[in-house]
């Protein structure tokens, strides 16, 4: 049975306990910049288990109460762009309150494509359907990195270098989808969230 989706009672008590350290989130330390990106890549992540998963993302925000700091898609998109790895990026740091947000809806997102994110990391499911929805993830999110990064920079470079090597790095990314849904979902993406996913497994 999956764990229920994440509550604006569970936001509620997110915004009352100190996951993240202002003075960090306040400049763009590499710490800061490495968790925005981190997140960004998960939330692409998501996009490519579905194509329209990224029209889900208002929705979902406003089912959050999130309005304030995420009124509509734009402003999400904007939050994005200051992953400093992205073709068109921010160069003022983020907010807190912007990257907080962010991360409560990465973990809701997760939640609501929990079945997904399993199917792809079982394996006991049919091969031939596994390699299929495999590859089908797997390329559309080299797509996505692709059409979004910004391919010169070094670590999109080993982005794609490691899903041309092997799988690692995509089910890394599964990974910590998986481990950031459910109950506890949420705190444990926010206590992982400055470690980085470049490194191989």
């Amino acid at each position: 049975m999956l764990a229920k989706t994440t509550s604006t009672s569970d936001l509620s008590t997110y915004n009352s306990k100190t996951y993240f350290r202002q003075n960090l989130l306040g400049l763009q330390t590499a710490k800061s910049r490495r968790a925005i990106e981190k997140v960004d890549l998960l939330l692409l992540a998501i996009e490519a288990i579905d194509i329209n998963a990224s029209q889900t993302l208002a929705f979902a925000s406003r089912n959050l109460q999130l309005d304030k700091t995420f009124p509509n898609y734009v402003e999400i998109w904007k939050s994005r762009c200051h992953n400093p790895m992205r073709k068109s990026t921010r160069n003022a740091p983020i907010t807190k309150e912007s990257f907080d947000a962010l991360v409560v809806l990465l973990s809701n997102m997760a939640e609501k494509f929990h079945p997904q994110i399993r199917e792809l990391l079982s394996i006991n499911s049919n091969q031939f359907d596994y390699n299929n929805r495999w590859s089908s993830f797997s390329s559309r999110l080299d797509q996505l990195i692709n059409e979004r990064m910004n391919v010169r920079r070094g670590a999109v470079k080993k982005y794609l270098s490691y899903s041309a090597d092997s799988n690692s790095f995509h089910k890394k990314l599964l990974f910590t989808l998986a481990l950031s849904s459910g109950k506890g979902g949420l705190e444990r993406l926010s206590s992982s969230i400055f470690e980085p996913l470049s490194q191989r497994l």
